[in-house]
């Protein structure tokens, strides 16, 4: 999060590359920089964090959540849930729709949009990479009466994986931009550095280190100890981030009641974070009996990614070797 640094980068169904001239295209893009789709609930804390920034809300600014439906601009819960009055805080623990919609409302369209344009939504990150796209964001004069109150919780935008992940980056370290790169240096036969690629200057702060820190560590570190994210947590490192279940977009305009997106986005420690990670599942398969929601299955694909990085990167110590039952050893033979 504090350089752009991309660690790894996956992209499921992947393809053989010996098998290139039997391989659908399909299978060939990169999903992670290629495919776009409406973001859903990982994008509140990005709307909470610019209204907060703007000076528009404050911190323990209550909303009335309407008892789940906000009649005027048809807006439910996900799981038809009942809330009452939320603050900051309770709208990312409960992810609630009409809380965010409310949060729209009271910092408005130019806010909204010129925060997200900070963030580089509706732009390409500039990754070293082909194929990349930039996402959807309309220009304000496309914008109809619902959007202020649906482009907070991730409908009526559409984003990349990487300018997500990009996003939670910026939360991370205090509100610098960063520019995501693969390479960091090109080296030749003998170890010599041929050429060292200095990431790109982003656009410096685009948010008070105040405004960042208290989404990490208080509301998104919340998330995952009392909410929806407590899949994802570590015994030994506090794990910070968002989930998400968003219905997949139609073409032609609504969305599919029956197939989602479900997402994990955040990262560990939450005190100096030094690494964000994202996991989008498209269509995830219920016939596995995992369910479909972003805390189901996408939190806990995020902490066994982050097991295993924390101590690659020496943030927390290697975990003993579990011991094996007797029916696991075999003999070679």
């Amino acid at each position: 999060p504090w350089t752009g640094a991309i660690l790894a980068m996956v992209s499921l169904p992947d393809y053989d590359p010996d098998a290139f001239s039997r391989t659908p295209p399909e299978r060939m893009k990169n999903r992670a920089i290629g495919d776009v789709y409406e973001p859903g609930s990982i994008f509140k804390p990005i709307v909470a964090a610019i209204a907060l920034d703007s000076g528009a809300v404050g911190y323990n600014e209550k909303f009335d959540c309407e008892n789940g439906y906000f009649a005027r601009y048809r807006i439910g819960e996900f799981g038809n849930k009942r809330y009452g009055v939320l603050d900051m805080r309770e709208i990312q623990i409960h992810s609630s729709n009409v809380g965010m919609a409310k949060i729209g409302l009271t910092m408005g369209d130019k806010k909204l949009y010129n925060g997200l344009q900070l963030f580089g939504f509706g732009t390409p990150t500039g990754v070293d990479m082909p194929g990349e796209e930039g996402g959807i964001l309309h220009p304000l004069n496309r914008w109809s009466g619902w959007s202020i109150t649906r482009i907070p919780f991730g409908h009526e935008v559409s984003v990349t994986a990487l300018q997500m992940a990009r996003a939670y980056c910026i939360l991370a370290n205090g509100g610098s931009v960063v520019r995501p790169h693969i390479v960091r240096a090109v080296v030749d036969r003998s170890g010599k550095v041929t050429e060292y690629k200095q990431p790109g200057a982003g656009a410096g702060y685009i948010l008070k280190p105040e405004v960042a820190h208290w989404m990490v560590r208080d509301a998104l570190t919340a998330v995952v100890n009392e909410g929806t994210g407590a899949p994802a947590a570590l015994k030994n490192c506090q794990v910070w981030g968002k989930t998400g279940t968003a219905n997949m977009a139609l073409p032609g305009g609504g969305y599919d009641e029956s197939n989602y997106v479900a997402s994990f986005v955040g990262g560990a420690p939450a005190d100096k974070p030094a690494v964000v990670v994202l996991v989008s599942i498209i269509r995830p398969n219920r016939d596995l009996g995992k369910g479909y929601s972003g805390g189901r299955v996408a939190a806990p694909v995020v902490k066994e990614i982050l097991e295993n990085t924390l101590p690659y990167l020496g943030v927390i110590d290697h975990p003993e070797p579990k011991p094996l039952r007797p029916n696991q050893v075999t003999a070679q033979r």
